[in-house]
């Protein structure tokens, strides 16, 4: 059966009922600003419709316009040409590989200070750690971002590649459920947290807990974007207003599953819920926060992979106030 759309109206009437934040609206004319995100809207991207349906944005004076995107390195790349779009949530790799590319792109905010990128299998087949992973199919979406994290696992464990079958599939779980291959890799509120919404018993190996160390989600701006006053301001309400919708998902997951379930209807009621609570776990406080240490870590595991263009520095990629 089709679900119907609710009204604007119906959605703001949620948040009234149960407050996310504060909604006292500014009388000013709003700035448009528009917001590129990685791929199609998830519970990954939760934090950013809640702020703009509780008002953090309109509060900022700022009319927020979410436009969907085609992969994290694609996002990075426009964003550091700065022609369509200035500002953008991506994955930290992402903004670190173009920025070794010489693109003009810097992190702003890093939101997952985890990466939540995981194996995942039937739970049948006790892939419960790495070894476990010789003789094994895992199927890998070529060119990917986590292509690359896989990589990094099986280096940070001195597991030997050539003992693994990797087989190039389209994304998505389907290859699993074909039985095609043994594995699949996705981050976890994805397809892993889709399938067990589904009742399919599945297992996950969490990179973040055999030692790969990057960041993830982050909220990026073009920088010669940055140098201008104006930008600059702009950019801060933003990272402002996000913050502040990521904190809500952080302290009421439930609430706010609610709030995108209404948003995004087509999507499973039980996936969201469980899915934001996976989001929720990953954002740690104070949310937004990065350190040099953290991109270090990054951009030392980027660089032992082979996969920036040249070195760059902590400070060449984050700014930090």
């Amino acid at each position: 059966m089709n679900k119907s759309y609710p009204s604007r109206r119906s959605v703001l009437a949620g948040l009234a009922a149960a407050p996310l934040a504060p909604a006292v609206l500014k009388a000013e004319p709003l700035q448009p600003v528009t917001l590129l995100i990685d791929w199609k809207p998830g519970p990954t991207h939760a934090g950013l419709y809640i702020a703009r349906e509780n008002g953090a944005f309109r509060r900022r004076g700022i009319d927020i316009r979410i436009h969907e995107g085609h992969g994290a390195d694609v996002a990075a790349e426009m964003v550091g040409v700065g022609k369509e779009y200035w500002i953008a949530i991506c994955r930290a790799p992402a903004t670190a590989i173009a920025r070794s590319k010489g693109k003009s792109v810097r992190s702003l905010a890093v939101y997952y200070r985890r990466l939540p990128t995981v194996l995942y299998a039937h739970a049948a087949d006790r892939i419960d750690a790495p070894r476990d992973l010789y003789g094994k199919r895992v199927g890998i979406v070529p060119g990917s971002i986590v292509a690359d994290e896989f990589r990094a696992l099986l280096a940070a464990n001195r597991i030997n590649r050539s003992r693994i079958k990797e087989v190039e599939v389209e994304p998505g779980p389907q290859a699993l459920l074909d039985h095609k291959v043994d594995a699949l890799v996705d981050h976890e509120e994805l397809s892993p947290a889709e399938l067990q919404a589904q009742g399919h018993k599945i297992s996950t190996l969490r990179f973040a807990d055999y030692g790969v160390r990057l960041y993830s989600l982050n909220l990026i701006v073009n920088e010669l974007a940055w140098m201008n006053p104006a930008r600059q301001e702009t950019a801060r309400k933003v990272a402002e207003a996000v913050a502040e919708g990521y904190q809500a998902v952080r302290d009421h997951p439930a609430r706010s599953a609610t709030v995108f379930e209404q948003l995004f209807p087509d999507l499973s009621s039980r996936y969201v819920n469980l899915s934001t609570q996976i989001v929720s776990r990953q954002l740690a406080a104070p949310i937004g926060s990065q350190t040099r240490l953290g991109w270090e870590d990054t951009l030392k595991t980027l660089s032992s992979l082979g996969l920036l263009s040249r070195a760059v520095s902590a400070e060449e990629v984050a700014i930090y106030d």
